[in-house]
């Protein structure tokens, strides 16, 4: 059992190269273990896996930070908690450190890795490299108002993607500065990881990085897909001088959009940033100019701008990665 689960983590879990090879656990896991890792797989960094000497394990996933520290303290005191036993840590992110201390397995920038762009590889997680990964996707922040957001954690779906094989890299702004810079600058560097040979890219983002990932889109970055949500530019409705201007120009963007790329878009209910309509627009525009969209508007159970949290992402994560990967929709999508 014990080698079978060794081989379980690293042969599927973490097919990349240059991920580190575990060691023999000295916990024996059993079958909720094998289970918890299968969900764990789902989720975005920063994440950490652990499991208690009588082979329940617990996880983290979702931490924002310079580094997984927090994810790693976090699945230790869970397990510990719950099982009332001293807990060891398995996995860190997509390397495996059984037996060891993790920072010496885990680097702060995956081997081999480079900047593409102003694009920058997600930090302590391992890359396949262009050649290698089924595609890359980039994952654009949103902003928090006096508040650096280039160490926050990607939405927790973005596991879906890197599950099958995608390299994940950051579209990191500290500031909002130059929209129509930044929005080029994104293109650009779709246009370089294209030239590195990754087969595959998708732009992917939430508020102010879902609409540069728009924006990017209708300046003619050569992406596969576009996942937008909760897309915000101009502040909370509450302090806007003009909605209507903040209307137009979603609509004018929407109309640059060329077909080809799919894209998932998601709107919240309760939306401070939210003028109204948006949504309709989206449909309207689509219908019009052939784009294939996946419009998820309001759903049941979640409002406000930051609804995308863990629950969002085990009940849509699944049917965002097939729409972008296949085009068919499916439930709850």
């Amino acid at each position: 059992m014990i080698q079978r689960f060794r081989t379980f983590i690293v042969a599927v879990a973490f097919g990349a190269a240059g991920v580190a090879q575990a060691q023999t656990p000295a916990q024996t896991p059993n079958s909720e273990a094998a289970r918890s890792l299968s969900e764990f797989q789902n989720f975005g960094p920063h994440r950490a896996f652990v499991v208690s000497p009588d082979g329940r394990a617990s996880w983290w996933a979702g931490s924002s930070g310079a580094d997984p520290a927090h994810a790693i303290t976090s699945a230790l005191k869970r397990c510990q908690e719950r099982t009332k036993q001293e807990c060891k840590l398995h996995i860190v992110n997509n390397y495996t450190v059984t037996g060891h201390d993790w920072r010496e397995l885990v680097p702060a920038r995956s081997v081999g890795a480079v900047d593409i762009g102003r694009l920058r590889p997600q930090p302590y997680w391992s890359m396949r490299g262009p050649q290698l990964a089924t595609g890359l996707l980039v994952w654009s922040h949103g902003y928090m108002a006096g508040r650096n957001s280039t160490e926050s954690a990607p939405q927790p779906w973005v596991g879906q993607f890197t599950r099958r094989g995608y390299d994940l890299y950051r579209f990191d702004r500290e500031w909002i500065a130059d929209w129509a810079s930044d929005a080029t600058s994104l293109a650009d560097a779709v246009t370089k990881a294209r030239a590195m040979g990754y087969r595959r890219v998708i732009l992917a983002g939430q508020s102010a990085g879902a609409w540069v990932s728009l924006a990017a889109l209708q300046r003619g970055a050569a992406a596969d897909g576009v996942i937008s949500i909760a897309a915000a530019h101009h502040g909370t409705v509450e302090k806007m001088r003009d909605q209507t201007r903040a209307r137009s120009e979603w609509q004018h963007m929407l109309e640059g959009i060329k077909r080809g790329p799919r894209l998932v878009m998601v709107n919240f209910a309760d939306d401070a940033y939210d003028v109204g309509g948006r949504m309709d627009d989206a449909r309207s525009i689509f219908a019009r100019t052939g784009v294939d969209a996946d419009i998820i508007d309001a759903p049941d159970g979640f409002k406000g701008h930051n609804a995308a949290d863990s629950t969002f992402a085990r009940k849509f994560g699944p049917c965002f990665s097939a729409f972008i990967e296949t085009g068919k929709k499916q439930p709850p999508c």
